[in-house]
């Protein structure tokens, strides 16, 4: 990875890069992998799913409680790695769409570097990122015990919305402050503030509804299930 650059993608990560949403998948699989008998507090889980749905309370509380839940108390930096290494594998290998395989493989021959955003947790999130060849990621952030010790205590907000957006923008003032172009790609209005930092932003998904939502803000639309998908870059 270098730190000087004079273009930048922006890819969000779940329902964009991969189809499928990833944090209560990781959390799953996980817990099979790993722990199966943590599968018995699902039932738990699933209480901890409605009382957010109902927003009794956000997500800097329900992901924390959900991954103590489902991972225990602490992760060492040992199981961390393997664990997440080997969910990259099985997701990049069948989740990540054609049109952005073909969008970042364009980018990347554009002279892109690409930069992964999203508000999933970064140690597993950083080895998608890995596996992808990107060049840097934002994620939400987790304590470390003095062992190193991944916890399931957030290291600051939830990397979501407007706090993605403003440590998108805290890096790219560190690392890219003489960008001279910026895309950014996600399936969510949530990241119109990392779209205001854009020159192009492009509000990936298919249907009328994506059309409409694109046109109100001034968005482009990029249906990543087409494998042209990445090659609308030639018109752009």
């Amino acid at each position: 990875m270098t730190d000087h650059a004079t273009r930048i993608a922006i890819y969000d990560l779940d329902r964009t890069v991969l189809r499928k949403p990833t944090f209560t998948l990781f959390l799953l699989w996980a817990a099979a992998r790993d722990a199966p008998w943590r599968l018995l507090l699902l039932p738990g889980l699933a209480a901890l799913m409605i009382g957010y749905a109902l927003r009794f309370y956000g997500r800097d509380r329900f992901k924390p409680a959900a991954i103590r839940l489902m991972l225990g108390p602490h992760l060492t930096p040992a199981r961390a790695a393997r664990l997440a290494t080997h969910f990259a594998t099985w997701r990049v290998q069948r989740d990540v769409p054609p049109g952005a395989q073909a969008c970042i493989a364009h980018d990347r021959a554009q002279g892109y570097r690409l930069l992964m955003a999203t508000a999933a947790p970064e140690f597993y999130a950083g080895a998608i990122a890995d596996a992808l060849k990107f060049d840097a990621i934002i994620a939400t952030r987790h304590q470390r015990d003095p062992d190193g010790n991944w916890l399931p205590v957030l290291d600051g907000p939830n990397c979501y919305g407007a706090e993605k957006a403003r440590r998108v923008a805290e890096w790219l003032s560190t690392h890219a402050a003489g960008a001279a172009h910026i895309r950014a790609y996600s399936d969510h209005v949530s990241d119109a503030p990392t779209f205001a930092l854009a020159d192009e932003s492009w509000l990936v998904g298919r249907g009328d509804k994506f059309v409409r939502l694109a046109a109100k803000h001034g968005w482009r639309v990029a249906n990543f299930e087409e494998a042209a998908a990445g090659a609308a870059a030639e018109g752009r």
